[in-house]
């Protein structure tokens, strides 16, 4: 039995089963983890943060998830010298749009459109622009797409017809499924949509509510509704080995593994609603597929981009398996089923196997003074209204800062500007102004050669390459923490100025000393790339002034492996380091 896998052995006669979970091989686990490494650094990445909804615009709780991540990991990859595509867009087809336009006066498409515009300005002024957006209303190719991934799953025997006792509405003549019906949770007692319990979180279907009501409150019906579902319990062992990978977070191990034990369910796929793809199957000419038929077409539709891109279009069945990207999915723990369960075994079903999730992100709640953030109850803080494009560089970082990973993070306005005028504008103003004096007392356009040392210089160039080698550690994770590479920065930051203030302090107190102001004007250089280099991802409009400074281009990680204290380094004549947000 090959190890760091699961082997099931079934004794038949008794009908007991002995499960083995893993044994363990150090010289197998070093040679897989080697071989991964290396395909995976080999193949273009491709991040897919979950799809925004456009039922209303990007407030600060959906910046601090998935969406500002994705640039940041996109950035760290990047300056490792990886290809990296994201793709973001809005959700297709979900009752909470309809609910939103039929509250505006608008039409479905009309909605979301306007919002969608909101969303891609919001990404714009956060200078988190993806490579491919997808829109909400389908194109041809999306409609084919979806359809495609609906005959294979038919052809596995993976959809199936079902008929339950379903909430109607004797006023509209309509079926309330999904979003449009409320009730008690089937497993908890506590109020549940007709898709999700907003108590303890599980999937529940609009057919097995207690007591439901429409969105005006009222009573409802049940009548018989034939729809179709998506069987999951068929794809068991895939999702138990998907659940098995070492790169996954204990998150995700423990939610697969949770439903795995209790019994995978069917999930609907069809609905009544008046928006989305018709299902082409007789007998269903008035039902739409649900956003569960979406989520991989989206993924697929991707990959086809990411073809054309390169300049050799073809469709998603044509392309061979290693020629596939690595994919990495960023989501909020409360959108868990769809991307742990449904996207790895459809993916799984079609036999896309190294489409599979490479690397999982998932973060918990940000709050907004310590409750909820929700757009119809318009408690949030749009990020339209808070952030310009030439000033959302605090709050980028303060968002990376505070992210939520592992735990809810609440955010409040006080706190923010709190830290705003504690770090940002006086801290870093000062620390980043020093370092320039320092720099520019010596050079003009190109910057001298070292002359002297003293146990400062030495001692804060220390400082600098332990802070370069944190960064690289943070860089080259599986898992790059931003939270603490924002505190490194935070607490570099603060080293440079005390460096900076002692030479300054130091030449001004006696007399000038051309050799050791040369020093340190090469340690203050060796530190600014540095930090020009950590900022990048989490702030790169404050990062694209240092680098033109020094004549750099884009920051690279390879950066910190260059002599600054030796190499030839010409200055420009742009902003430096003083520009920025």
């Amino acid at each position: 039995m090959d190890p760091l896998s699961r082997h099931r052995i079934e004794a038949l006669d008794s009908g007991a089963v002995m499960q083995t979970v893993w044994w363990h091989s150090r010289e197998a686990f070093e040679k897989a983890t080697s071989a991964n490494e290396l395909r995976g650094k080999n193949r273009p990445l491709l991040l897919v943060p979950a799809m925004l909804t456009p039922n209303g615009s990007m407030h600060i709780g959906h910046a601090s998830g998935p969406f500002l991540y994705a640039d940041v990991l996109r950035r760290i990859a990047e300056a490792g010298g990886r290809k990296v595509f994201v793709l973001q867009g809005t959700h297709g087809h979900l009752e909470h749009i309809a609910i939103a336009a039929s509250a505006a006066g608008l039409e479905y498409y009309q909605l979301a459109e306007k919002n969608t515009a909101s969303f891609q300005e919001a990404l714009h002024r956060f200078n988190a622009v993806p490579d491919i957006f997808l829109g909400t209303e389908p194109d041809c190719r999306g409609k084919a797409v979806v359809l495609e991934v609906f005959e294979r799953l038919c052809s596995k025997g993976l959809i199936a017809e079902r008929e339950h006792l379903v909430p109607y509405d004797v006023q509209s003549g309509r079926f309330k499924v999904d979003a449009f019906v409320h009730g008690q949770c089937p497993y908890c007692g506590g109020y549940s949509s007709g898709h999700e319990c907003e108590d303890c979180g599980a999937l529940v279907l609009d057919a097995e509510l207690r007591n439901p009501v429409g969105l005006d409150g009222r009573s409802l019906e049940r009548r018989l509704l034939k729809r179709l579902f998506l069987n999951l319990a068929p794809l068991h062992g895939a999702l138990e080995s998907f659940a098995s990978r070492d790169l996954l977070p204990v998150y995700a191990k423990l939610y697969i593994e949770s439903w795995l034990s209790r019994g995978l369910p069917e999930v609907c796929i069809s609905n009544p609603n008046r928006e989305g793809i018709r299902v082409p199957i007789p007998g269903y000419e008035r039902q739409r597929f649900t956003i569960t038929m979406e989520h991989v077409p989206r993924h697929l539709l991707a990959l086809e981009t990411i073809r054309e891109k390169s300049g050799c279009p073809a469709f998603w069945y044509q392309i061979p398996q290693d020629e596939m990207p690595e994919v990495n999915i960023l989501f909020g723990a409360d959108n868990a089923f769809g991307r742990l369960l449904v996207i790895p075994a459809v993916l799984s079903a079609l036999d896309l196997h190294e489409m599979l999730p490479r690397r999982i992100f998932v973060n918990q709640m940000l709050t907004l003074e310590g409750k909820k953030f929700s757009t119809s109850r318009n408690h949030a803080i749009w990020v339209n209204d808070m952030a310009a494009e030439e000033t959302a560089g605090p709050l980028r970082f303060y968002l990376c800062r505070c992210r939520p990973d592992g735990d809810v993070e609440d955010f409040s306005i006080s706190a923010y500007e709190n830290w705003k005028r504690d770090f940002w504008d006086r801290r870093l103003s000062r620390s980043i102004a020093k370092a320039n004096e320092v720099v520019g007392r010596v050079a003009t356009d190109e910057l001298p050669c070292p002359g002297q040392w003293s146990a400062t210089e030495i001692a804060f160039l220390a400082d600098c390459k332990r802070f370069n080698a944190e960064v690289r550690a943070r860089f080259e994770a599986d898992y790059p923490d931003v939270r603490q590479l924002t505190r490194a920065i935070e607490a570099f930051v603060d080293a440079i100025d005390r460096y900076s203030c002692s030479v300054l302090q130091g030449s001004a107190a006696t007399k000038v000393n051309d050799a050791l102001d040369r020093t340190a004007a090469r340690v203050v250089t060796f530190a600014l790339v540095g930090l020009c280099v950590a900022t990048y991802p989490v702030v790169p409009s404050f990062a694209a002034p240092i680098a033109e400074r020094f004549g750099l281009d884009v920051p690279k990680l390879s950066w910190l492996d260059r002599d600054w204290i030796a190499e030839p380094v010409r200055l420009s004549a742009g902003r430096g380091a003083r520009g920025r947000e």
